[in-house]
């Protein structure tokens, strides 16, 4: 199997949203960003670390390796170049720039490139997130924009207003936000922060949600009614 191929980009990209989110990925974490099974990634995770792609924490998880993350922003840019242009030119609803997206961007990388100029060079995705890798920003600066935290760090009862959304390769998350219309910039309600799950309530329609404690780190917000 070729490491360039869609099958190890894929959990390139998978380690790289993790590591955004929770500081490493965990064997079970690949396997439900990628739906399959705790085995599956186990082998495919030595197949990377031959390849010096990524490196383990013993007892912790895994973290990519300096080509293994030059690899991964590679492949976050083109998802979200392809998820803008999807969105905001060709007028596709979330959920569908999402799915879509995945399978544009294995195009070459040339073709972002002009496309990221046709657009007018965006920083950011529809869900909010940095477009890493671009010539003209350093990721740094543009982390410095954003005070947000997951919602599962904020406080029960605060209202907070939605700033990012770390899309996962299962889509549910997105659907489950959109029906509720949840995107970026939504105010949510925090009614309550559990072990297991956290629930919220959409400001907007006063939709109740509730999201397991996983998914829910997916999601990042400012809270606005702090003293």
């Amino acid at each position: 199997m070729s490491y360039t191929n869609k099958n190890v980009e894929d959990y390139l990209k998978a380690i790289y949203k993790l590591e955004e989110v929770l500081g490493l990925a965990k064997t079970g974490d690949i396997a439900k960003e990628l739906g399959v099974t705790a085995a599956t990634v186990s082998k495919t995770l030595k197949r990377l670390e031959v390849s010096r792609l990524i490196e383990r924490l013993p007892y912790e998880g895994v973290k990519l390796s300096s080509k293994g993350k030059t690899m991964a922003i590679t492949i976050i840019k083109k998802h979200r170049l392809a998820e803008y242009f999807l969105h905001y030119y060709l007028k596709f609803d979330l959920i569908k720039a999402h799915i879509y997206a995945h399978m544009l961007e294995h195009m070459p990388e040339d073709f972002f490139d002009k496309l990221w100029i046709f657009m007018n060079k965006p920083s950011r995705c529809p869900h909010g997130n940095i477009i890493p890798g671009l010539p003209e920003y350093r990721e740094e600066d543009l982390r410095e924009t954003t005070n947000d935290n997951p919602l599962p760090k904020l406080r029960e009862g605060a209202w907070v207003k939605i700033t990012r959304i770390l899309c996962s390769f299962q889509h549910k998350l997105i659907e489950q936000l959109i029906k509720a219309d949840i995107t970026v910039g939504s105010i949510v309600y925090i009614e309550k922060i559990g072990d297991y799950s956290i629930a919220i309530r959409s400001s907007s329609n006063g939709t109740a949600l509730e999201i397991p404690m996983y998914q829910a780190n997916f999601i990042r917000g400012i809270v606005l009614n702090e003293k």
